[in-house]
């Protein structure tokens, strides 16, 4: 019996294999299914849709990568980035459509609550004031489109210089925030 690890593994492999031919947004899930011999209904078990496939994809990318390393720190990031540049391929593909439903709004969204939830947690707060919340969004904003550009080469850096850059880059009450996760 397959672990839900393992499903979503089969997909995953087989949406990597497909996309060296095809465009996500050509990519269908009945193709996919048919490609793992599986009914839409298990695909639909473990995903939304073709995008949250691949933010899985992502996310298991940036998991790999924490093996030890303290979280949403320096060292974290760059270990990620070396994954994802491993497969920067796939992920030049994943990133070339920009739909309301695209791997790119995914991520946004992911790091603008992320960076939030952090904030509001450091500072005790269930809310946070404008200017929080904008550094919070404008540090995702920032962070998602380098990473993208990256992936895609329009920027020239290694995966340290990446995570170097953006650590340099984030603002200072968000940078106490993450540091207080690291020590507690």
């Amino acid at each position: 019996m397959r672990t839900t690890r393992d499903t979503k593994g089969m997909f995953a492999d087989a949406l990597e294999d497909t996309m060296k031919r095809t465009p996500l947004s050509k990519v269908r899930v009945a193709d996919l299914c048919a490609r793992c011999d599986v009914e839409r209904r298990v695909f639909y078990y473990h995903f939304k849709d073709k995008y949250d496939l691949v933010a899985w994809m992502f996310e298991r990318d940036y998991e790999s990568a924490a093996d030890g390393r303290p979280p949403y720190s320096e060292a974290l990031y760059a270990a990620a980035h070396r994954e994802l540049w491993a497969r920067r391929a796939f992920y030049r593909r994943a990133f070339e459509e920009d739909s309301q439903n695209s791997i790119f709004r995914y991520l946004l969204q992911f790091s603008i609550e992320a960076n939030e939830r952090v904030l509001k947690r450091h500072l005790g707060v269930p809310a946070l004031s404008h200017e929080h919340a904008f550094g919070a969004r404008h540090f995702a904003y920032g962070n998602v489109s380098c990473l993208v550009d990256w992936l895609k080469g329009s920027i020239t850096a290694t995966p340290e210089q990446l995570a170097s850059c953006m650590f340099d880059c984030m603002p200072a009450a968000l940078r106490k925030a993450y540091a207080n996760m690291q020590d507690g």
